[in-house]
């Protein structure tokens, strides 16, 4: 029963078919199409459709196979969850779609279908799923693309025939009102992407799902040139990238990785590698905040490979720290320690490269705050408390969230150590800024430090010597 008193539907396709407003021969379509793709032609009866759902017919296995590639959930789900316990499966991001402009837009349309369903009881995604994802794009063929062929916004249009005048002024018309969204919608994303800094990834999702419905539409109609085309892919990839990460922040682990999975889709269509390499950056951090300090390497080692040449001195600066992150929770000491040391040399090589737009925050108070903290998951809280120290004095004022967690980690740091009197007026500096933020992730860390501070004893502090982690928790881990 749901909450207006209605009856749910009772066989798991009835709930699929009302969650997305298919009616019978919707899905009879949908299989039919999806079994052509997969070289098996097949009628399109609604009968057939009525009678698994009400009949307890089992569907035979190409049209098992074709309905799970329209819903995008892997095949092998068919083996592991016989039919129609798959149907209830959390769906997996663009599962057995082709890695090319028809496959994205699918990508993106089922992520929008799914951008409604909340995490709630379902772990954190990563193994085997990551891993598909990795193996699927490195095989990818290069995105086929015109856009070398295609004029730059902007540029005059050739003209038509005069007989084919009208129709002409409508297309060019429509492609202008195109140009012009694309245009609004890249410059939309730098301003996003700074509101996630000073109020938190829950503040910027909503408008980031709206912009990439509007995405979306704009290449289902299909009225652009080439080169505005891959503009739309590009900033659809850049859309889900802040996706992916205010999700990240807001602790929406399966939804994460769903946009940073079809972000690296978006950026191999829009053919760009940098971009590409900022994605699978996004996922090595996603992978250590969902606590897979294996996949977190995965994800930084296929980044390495996205770019000839390793990119950008800055960009492999920050996959060094991508490597450092996930080393210190598996407890890699010299690992670590090699990776922090890289990142450090690259960045001050740096300074007068070119910085991809995307990497705009990836500074010398942002590497601090990430190698403090890479310490302290080693159990090293005296060296990381100078580092903490440092990023919160370097750190931008208008970086309200960041600054948050940077003062948790230097507070926490600080604690550990013995330094209670620094540890509660840092803690007093977080909760100044946690309310003028928006971010789980702040409110979760902010709670856990407030618990180590409740347990203290009222004597004396303890000597910098006394055992560091004595409740044995790491601390939450930030960009």
């Amino acid at each position: 029963m749901d909450r207006g008193g209605n009856p749910a539907p009772a066989h798991p396709l009835a709930r699929v078919r009302q969650a997305r407003g298919w009616s019978y021969q919707d899905v009879a379509r949908l299989v039919a199409e999806h079994a052509l793709a997969l070289g098996v032609p097949m009628a399109a009866r609604r009968e057939k459709v009525w009678r698994w759902e009400h009949w307890g017919v089992i569907p035979e296995r190409d049209s098992q196979r074709a309905l799970a590639r329209a819903l995008g959930v892997p095949f092998a789900d068919l083996d592991t969850r016989p039919w129609p316990a798959w149907l209830t499966a959390d769906p997996a991001p663009a599962a057995g779609l082709p890695w090319d402009q028809s496959g994205s837009i699918a990508a993106l349309t089922a992520l929008l279908e799914g951008t409604g369903d909340e995490d709630h009881g379902h772990p954190a995604p990563g193994g085997p799923e990551l891993d598909r994802a990795l193996t699927e794009w490195a095989a990818a063929p290069a995105a086929a693309s015109a856009a070398a062929d295609d004029p730059p916004s902007g540029a005059a249009r050739v003209g038509r025939p005069s007989d084919a005048a009208d129709d002409g002024d409508a297309a060019a018309d429509e492609a202008d009102d195109a140009d012009d969204a694309v245009g609004w919608l890249e410059r939309g994303v730098p301003v996003l992407r700074r509101l996630d800094d000073r109020f938190g990834g829950e503040v910027v999702r909503r408008r980031v799902e709206a912009d990439l419905a509007l995405t979306t539409d704009l290449l289902r109609r299909g009225a652009q040139g080439p080169h505005t085309r891959r503009r739309l892919y590009r900033v659809a990839a850049d859309l889900t990238q802040l996706g992916g990460w205010a999700c990240a922040d807001a602790g929406r682990h399966t939804a994460a990785q769903r946009h940073h999975l079809t972000g690296l889709r978006l950026a191999h269509t829009a053919l760009d590698p940098l971009l590409t390499v900022g994605i699978l950056a996004g996922l090595s951090l996603h992978a250590v905040l969902a606590g897979h300090p294996a996949d977190a390497l995965a994800a930084a080692d296929a980044a390495a490979r996205a770019t000839p040449g390793g990119g950008p001195r800055r960009v492999r600066a920050l996959l060094a720290v991508r490597r450092a992150r996930a080393h210190a929770l598996l407890r890699e000491e010299a690992a670590c320690r090699r990776s922090l040391a890289d990142a450090e040399q690259l960045l001050d090589a740096a300074a007068d490269e070119e910085t991809p737009s995307w990497l705009y925050y990836f500074d010398g108070a942002e590497l601090a705050a990430q190698s403090g903290t890479a310490l302290l998951d080693l159990g090293m809280p005296d060296q990381a408390r100078t580092l903490l120290d440092r990023a919160l004095a370097d750190q931008d004022p208008s970086c309200v969230r960041d600054r948050a967690l940077y003062a948790i980690r230097a507070a926490t740091a600080h604690l550990l150590v013995g330094d209670t009197d620094r540890a509660r007026a840092l803690t007093q500096e977080a909760e100044r800024l946690a309310p003028h933020c928006t971010s789980p992730r702040v409110t979760t860390a902010l709670a856990d430090l407030r618990h180590r501070l409740s347990v203290l004893p009222t004597t004396a502090r303890p000597p910098a010597s006394a055992p560091l982690d004595t409740d044995r928790r790491r601390p939450q881990p930030f960009r």
